[in-house]
């Protein structure tokens, strides 16, 4: 009986240590300018947003888009009048993770001379250092819902000041 107690124990503890290092916080954090993203070899590929996102930096393929370090795209929030502006610093060792930095922003729409409504950032509301990984829990439900934005790491704090 105590050998039993034991085992459990051991096994409730190794659960507990596994669930602590799940990958659950970066795995949402991408849900914030994607649907779903994979980590390939030097490079992570995004399927972002239909709306909303700008990169001028990665290599767009089929319906996804390619970056590797130094690369940097943007995700517009209109609801909050927030833009995130990411950018992929590099991987680790094993290329397991890619790090990421994001700088948030308040923006308005202003027009040109011309009529043409342009995006005009202000102040920086916010950073975040970041990672993503490729062993997620979430995988499978990747552009499952596509017509939901989850958006987790929104926070009620970053609205417009109107």
């Amino acid at each position: 009986m105590r050998a039993t107690f034991t085992i459990l124990v051991v096994l409730f503890l190794g659960t507990v240590a596994d669930s602590n290092a799940t990958t659950l916080p970066p795995e949402l954090k991408a849900y914030d300018f994607a649907e779903a993203y994979s980590l390939e070899k030097n490079s992570v590929v995004i399927s972002p947003y239909h709306h909303g996102f700008y990169c001028s930096s990665g290599v767009q393929t089929s319906r996804d888009i390619r970056i590797v370090p130094g690369d940097t795209f943007l995700q517009y929030d209109p609801a909050r009048m927030v833009v995130e502006d990411y950018c992929f610093v590099r991987f680790d060792a094993a290329e397991r993770r890619a790090f990421f930095h994001e700088r948030s922003f308040h923006y308005k729409v202003v027009k040109d001379a011309h009529g043409k409504s342009r995006y005009v950032r202000q102040e920086l509301i916010d950073t975040d250092d970041f990672y993503l990984t490729g062993f997620r829990a979430l995988e499978p439900f990747d552009r499952v819902f596509t017509n939901i934005e989850l958006h987790p790491g929104s926070q009620d704090w970053k609205v417009n000041k109107n």
